[in-house]
């Protein structure tokens, strides 16, 4: 908890129940929140009002209270939890019409649920449980029905295209039909955004489909959730998978040790994570979506235009909700163009400069336009020959290959871009250099020495020090899982487990102590990757390695059909090195 002196001040005004939850999450934090009364602190950086009929009164109030401040104050209106969506008008006239000193106020308005959901596949993208360059396909299992379950399909729709065809999403619930009744009457071309699948619970049937991915557990009380989560994480087991299992669910969750950890359960209560100080008070999440919209002002003034004479450009602060979401959009899928691409963002000190590659440029303006459709046709924009906002038709809602020659620079453009928006936020963009390492069979207390391993290790770094060192390793491999953890720790190095088979079966097949080394790499992975078999193991890496790091003296002699890395590298128990590639 912070000391009393350094903790930020929170003021908070109404009676609603999102309010009290969030003061509850933030105290819970260490951060000191009181009720508004009358005036407003100096020290006070924070307000938070709720959303409902007394809003415009309390708005009012605040006005006069403003009219002497001189310091920053931000006003988070929040939306109760399942309100229908929507920005008052008075909240907009408020934020653009109230004569305030330049920077006093920051007016925003939030819907706590679909704020989580943004964190939620932020911290759990839908490309961690897959590979997308190796022509892997997402595949996002929705269980349940409600207001949360609603909001994670909308931003997975938003997030999830890695390719110029959409994603796959299964919707279960014990009556499937209203997924279909929601979605015709609230979302009817979600169709084109996804290919949608429904199913009934407890049991969906994904019979014939890609592995699922990724599971989201919606709506149930802990219990419910915690054995509706086992029971569909068995099943994707029968079918080879090992998804990330989200459950999501108010209920208070029991702190637990690794050891006991499954290796794909994950926790969450979405209400606290969007009442959370990292999200209200910090902001991290909007940080990437400022630096977009501040770069179309700056790009508008450039062109001798005054970005404030659009409602689109608009400071941040006055930006009405549905334009500070289209930028929120946009930065969320920045993180999918480098998985795409086999990229990695980096501190920007550590990077020279980047750029795609024109087949990479190609590709994701592909994905960039369809991202873009996506987005409009979630609210409720189709196809017209003429543009005509009242009535939401858009010409440019057509295939990427029938778009003219100048709509498609328009999104080589906004790709070519992704390093300078990322730089201006203190990022850079690295291309991976992907490190196989297999332990050719040894036992752990016959592997290479720690000192010959960080030998090595510092040798590649040196050698790429333009890469993203990314180490791919069996799970069930306990010399190449040492050496992954190395190189996370010294290199601040990726890490990919490779799965040959389903997790369950892999955990159970360990020592307690081999379990538990299992589990560590698990928890610090930035990609697990399913694959059916040892052989396909072997396969992918060949395919995806650029370099091979052999744990044994002697390597198994490749088949004619293996697709082996350009670049091998051997390590003797001796702790000798044999490269056959000169540095």
């Amino acid at each position: 908890m912070l000391p009393w002196r350094t903790a930020p001040l929170v003021l908070w005004d109404g009676d609603a129940p999102s309010l009290a939850q969030a003061r509850a999450v933030l105290s819970a934090q260490g951060v000191r929140v009181r009720r508004r009364r009358g005036r407003i602190p100096k020290r006070a950086g924070l307000l938070l009002l709720a959303a409902g009929p007394d809003l415009p009164q309390r708005l009012g109030g605040l006005r006069s209270a403003l009219a002497t401040r001189r310091w920053p104050l931000r006003v988070v209106v929040l939306r109760e939890p399942g309100a229908a969506a929507g920005e008052p008008d008075d909240v907009t006239d408020f934020a653009t019409g109230t004569e305030l000193p330049p920077g006093v106020l920051r007016l925003e308005w939030m819907d706590p649920l679909r704020t989580a959901a943004r964190v939620m596949f932020g911290r759990w993208p839908l490309h961690r449980s897959m590979d997308p360059p190796a022509g892997q396909v997402a595949h996002l299992l929705i269980a349940g029905f409600g207001p949360f379950a609603q909001a994670s399909l909308l931003h997975a729709l938003r997030v999830g295209q890695y390719a110029d065809e959409p994603p796959l999403v299964t919707l279960a619930a014990e009556t499937p039909e209203r997924w279909r009744d929601w979605i015709a009457a609230h979302h009817p071309r979600a169709s084109a955004c996804a290919r949608l699948r429904y199913t009934a619970l407890p049991t969906p049937d994904c019979r014939g489909t890609p592995p699922v991915t990724m599971i989201v557990i919606c709506d149930a009380g802990a219990d419910a959730a915690l054995s509706l989560a086992r029971a569909l994480a068995s099943q994707a087991a029968e079918q080879g998978a090992s998804p990330l299992v989200a459950l999501a669910t108010e209920d208070a969750w029991p702190k637990g040790r690794l050891a006991d950890w499954d290796g794909q359960l994950v926790p969450l209560q979405p209400l606290h994570i969007a009442y959370s100080r990292e999200v209200l008070l910090e902001g991290r999440d909007d940080a990437l979506a400022e630096v977009i919209h501040e770069h179309y002002r700056d790009t508008s003034a450039a062109q001798g235009r005054d970005p404030a004479a659009a409602p689109s450009g608009r400071p941040w602060p006055q930006l009405a909700t549905s334009y500070k979401d289209a930028n929120r959009h946009q930065a969320d899928h920045l993180w999918a163009k480098l998985a795409v691409t086999d990229c990695r963002a980096v501190p920007e000190e550590l990077v020279e400069s980047f750029a795609f590659a024109p087949p990479e440029v190609e590709r994701l303006a592909i994905i960039e336009h369809r991202r873009w459709a996506v987005e409009r046709w979630l609210d409720g924009w189709t196809y017209g020959p003429e543009r005509d906002n009242a009535r939401k038709r858009h010409p440019q809602l057509i295939p990427y290959s029938e778009l003219s020659d100048a709509m498609q620079d328009l999104d080589r453009f906004a790709v070519r871009l992704v390093p300078a928006l990322l730089a201006r936020s203190g990022l850079g963009v690295v291309r991976r250099l992907i490190v196989g390492v297999r332990s050719d069979g040894l036992p752990a207390p016959q592997g290479p020495s720690r000192r010959a391993t960080r030998a090595v290790l510092g040798r590649l770094a040196a050698r790429y020090p333009d890469r993203g060192m990314t180490l791919a390793v069996n799970l069930t491999d306990p010399p190449a899982r040492l050496v992954a953890a190395a190189a996370a720790v010294r290199h601040g190095a990726a890490v990919f487990v490779l799965l040959p088979g389903p997790l369950p079966s892999l955990l159970s097949a360990q020592s307690t102590a081999h379990r538990l080394g299992m589990l560590r790499l698990l928890a610090i992975a930035e990609r697990r990757i399913q694959l059916r078999d040892q052989a396909a193991l072997k396969s992918w890496l060949g395919r995806r390695a650029e370099i091979l790091l052999a744990l044994g003296e002697e390597a198994a002699s490749p088949s004619p059909d293996t697709h082996l890395p350009a670049k091998q590298v051997r390590l003797s128990p001796a702790g000798d090195a044999r490269w056959n590639f000169a540095y």
